[in-house]
């Protein structure tokens, strides 16, 4: 969690993340139920796998079910959707569990909503930007500035990573393309992935 001012002081080193367990599970980096309650404007990371990046123009409350499954990441019948703070003209749209959502409405009213696909890289000319967050990878893919791909994939092993990008050559010429890598481990993410790149950037 980091607290939203309006200013360019520093953000809060203490950050409240959503994440997901292996069995499917929400919970909370620190737990909420030892956070103490804030009136606040503070900004919620969610670290969640059904995610979905929409243009802000196509965004509209009755539709977001529906392009989560058609996204492939379809909302449980247990959650919401969460449409984060539009950036960059684009808005992630996230489900959550509704028990987590209540937890966080009682802890910050005045709570914002982000996701690391939200992000937005320097260099976008030609580039693949990924971000290891705990278990999930945030992939994007430029070619002139224009996004190409977007997706949050599973990364808990080497394996999972690999097949990812074997797909993902048959889809681009990854040897023509740059490779930021950012997110919790850059270095061991580096390794996972390979040297199929031009050139490879740790953000």
């Amino acid at each position: 969690m980091k607290r939203v001012t309006g200013n360019n002081a520093p953000a809060s080193k203490f950050r409240v993340s959503i994440q997901q367990t292996l069995d499917g599970h929400s919970f909370s980096r620190p737990d909420l139920n030892v956070t103490p309650p804030s009136e606040e404007c503070v900004e919620v990371e969610l670290l969640l796998p059904h995610v979905v990046l929409v243009p802000e123009a196509f965004d509209r409350s009755e539709l977001r079910k529906q392009i989560l499954a058609a996204n492939g990441t379809p909302a449980a019948p247990t959650e919401e959707i969460v449409a984060c703070e539009a950036k960059n003209g684009c808005v992630a749209l996230v489900a959550v569990d509704r028990a987590v959502l209540d937890a966080i409405s009682a802890k910050f009213p005045r709570a914002r909503f982000s996701s690391p696909l939200e992000h937005l890289p320097k260099k976008r000319d030609k580039c693949l930007w990924i971000a290891c967050r705990e278990t999930i990878a945030f992939v994007k893919v430029y070619n002139n500035g224009q996004l190409l791909l977007a997706e949050a994939i599973p990364a808990a092993s080497e394996a999972e990573i690999e097949y990812f990008f074997k797909r993902l050559g048959t889809r681009f010429p990854l040897a023509e393309y740059e490779l930021l890598v950012a997110g919790d481990n850059p270095k061991a993410l580096r390794k996972w992935i390979g040297k199929p790149f031009l050139r490879v950037v740790c953000e």
